[in-house]
């Protein structure tokens, strides 16, 4: 480990370990609270390095003082799950059951769905700490001590490309980290999420065929709103390895975005042959059939997802938004309903379930005759959920209603951008147009 001031964090990582560590290292690198005490206090073998703006060289640094034949590294802001702690025991007293590395997975808790590798939490689980779900990342942090193996880049440090390279054979387990201190938020914005994507840069022009890092650098430039030059790492990416499901997802994203669905759809189909078949793929692919109003294709993709994970969020989310397009309004209350008894902490679901509501008070009180009320209504609802296409329509008729033709036309255009051809829509756009071109 290499730690700083983290005394609040550093008990819980290291009870984590202390059964089944032979030794626990750890390199401070200038801390001023009580963290040296409480790692001693596991006895733990501490020393002061100095530190470098180099994550990878404190790492290394960390390593040389290291004697076991296999180390394992975490961060204070992480725990070993207790059956994970027992199979890394395992491997290691099979010595590595002929493997020199092990990829983990990682598991960074946030309350993200959108995140096509987010994976929702195991139900009363402790180790989520109330979080709905963690985005899966597989990294190799367990391998064997003295092979020369060594950590890379000065941020998101790596000892994979050094594994490799010294031929090192690597085995992956579902063994979780569980990481508390990601933040999506740090990822998106500000000078921390600049210097990652400088780095991600350099790292992409260095190794101009290196899928992953081409990847990478596009998954950061989109993080930061350059989805242009995301777009154009995902391609360079695919251009080496067509299949690369990584590289695929995130340009179909990009162009889900940019609203170019035929291409989107073309890469998600191809991603679509594979075997066992991927929701997040599914949940896609529906999304543009949403999109082009063809809900019964959406249906059967959502299908396929929700076969493959039942409680896909974003998968059950799109289920919730063709039931209320098809009139069934009911069935799409109960979906979001059970979503927020299971997820109570996803804002978005909660915000799904209040726009519902406002929208069904708005349509009473514009039955009522009392227009204003249920304009202020649907406002508020549009707040709460901006990409449903009845609540635009809703808008269309009642600022039609009051005269405000030009605003009603550009709702009722919204909603039709959201669902192509939504016959709802479609029918008070025609009246609308067919009254505007009379009063002409």
């Amino acid at each position: 480990m290499i730690v700083k001031d983290e005394a609040d964090r550093l008990t819980d990582c290291l009870a984590s370990v202390r059964g089944i560590a032979d030794e626990i290292v750890v390199c401070d690198t200038g801390s001023v609270d009580a963290t040296i005490s409480v790692a001693k206090g596991f006895g733990a073998q501490v020393s002061s390095i100095p530190w470098e703006d180099d994550f990878a060289a404190a790492r290394n640094e960390s390593i040389r003082r290291a004697r076991g034949d296999w180390l394992l590294h975490l961060d204070a802001d992480e725990a070993l799950d207790p059956e994970g702690a027992r199979r890394i025991r395992e491997v290691v007293d099979a010595d590595g059951l002929g493997a020199d590395a092990v990829e983990l997975v990682l598991a960074n808790y946030c309350n993200d769905p959108r995140a096509w590798r987010w994976t929702p939490a195991d139900p009363g689980n402790p180790c989520a700490r109330g979080y709905a779900g963690y985005i899966r990342v597989g990294l190799l942090r367990l391998f064997r001590n003295g092979r020369g193996f060594e950590y890379r880049e000065p941020v998101h440090e790596n000892i994979t490309e050094s594994v490799l390279e010294c031929g090192g054979r690597i085995r992956r387990e579902e063994i979780l980290i569980h990481h508390y201190g990601y933040d999506t938020e740090e990822t998106r914005r500000g000078e921390k999420a600049q210097r990652y994507l400088t780095i991600a840069r350099r790292k992409a022009q260095n190794r101009p065929h290196d899928v992953k890092a081409l990847h990478d650098c596009a998954e950061q430039a989109l993080a930061c709103g350059m989805a242009d030059e995301a777009e154009t790492c995902c391609r360079r990416a695919l251009a080496i390895a067509p299949e690369d499901v990584a590289a695929a997802t995130t340009l179909a994203n990009v162009l889900l975005n940019r609203g170019d669905l035929e291409e989107a759809r073309k890469i998600l189909e191809r991603l679509a042959q594979k075997t066992p078949p991927l929701p997040h793929v599914f949940t896609a692919l529906a999304a543009i059939a949403v999109r082009e109003g063809w809900l019964a294709l959406a249906q059967r993709h959502l299908d396929i997802a929700l076969e493959v994970e039942p409680r896909h969020v974003m998968a059950r989310l799109y289920r919730a938004r063709v039931c209320d397009l098809l009139g069934e309004a009911d069935a799409a209350c109960s979906i979001l309903e059970d979503l927020h008894a299971a997820f109570p902490q996803l804002r978005e679901i909660r915000d799904r379930l209040e726009a519902r509501r406002r929208r069904r008070d708005a349509e009473a009180q514009f039955i009522s005759g009392h227009t204003e009320a249920a304009l202020a209504a649907l406002v508020s609802a549009l707040d709460q959920d901006p990409e449903d296409p009845l609540i635009h329509n809703d808008l269309g008729v009642v600022l039609h209603s009051l005269g405000q033709y030009e605003k009603a036309l550009d709702r009722l255009n919204r909603a039709l951008a959201l669902v192509h051809n939504l016959p709802v829509a479609a029918a008070n756009r025609a009246a609308l147009l067919r009254m505007m071109a009379g009063n002409t």
